[in-house]
């Protein structure tokens, strides 16, 4: 059983975008967005950078789950090569990621981006590394 995504797992950039992360366990993550105009590049087409992005950010997640969010290990991204197939035909796109390896400092996954008319839109290697994740400080604190 998928247990409920904690909402800081998708603020920031992913939040700005519209990802929602749908599904969440030990090797393996799916989002999904809801396509809208700040989706779009200048000719008006899906723009490659929000594929991009919902891939690193899909293929971050499949390697760090731990339910216990004190536990969860940082990543950065190390190397993403993406293969662009077809432009899409629907109004939603998913993209799916599986941890294929995972070491000590190191971990490799892959991910597929579909539409909502099952067009397979991109494909993707990654590798990560792991980080320890610093506390968050507040920039009004004292000296």
């Amino acid at each position: 059983m998928t247990k409920p995504i904690p909402k800081s797992m998708t603020d920031g950039l992913n939040d700005l975008l519209g990802f929602q992360l749908i599904e969440w366990r030990s090797g393996y993550a799916v989002l999904d967005v809801e396509l809208d105009e700040r989706h779009k590049n200048r000719q008006g087409g899906l723009h490659g950078g929000i594929t991009a992005s919902m891939i690193d950010a899909v293929t971050g997640y499949c390697g760090i789950y731990e339910p216990d969010s004190s536990k969860r290990r940082g990543n950065v991204t190390v190397s993403l090569n993406i293969n662009y197939i077809n432009r899409p035909k629907g109004a939603r796109l998913r993209a799916t990621a599986e941890l294929i390896r995972a070491g000590r400092r190191l971990y490799f996954a892959a991910a597929r981006v579909t539409d909502d008319q099952d067009t397979l839109i991109a494909t993707a290697e990654a590798v990560y590394a792991y980080i320890e994740k610093q506390p968050k400080t507040s920039s009004a604190s004292s000296s």
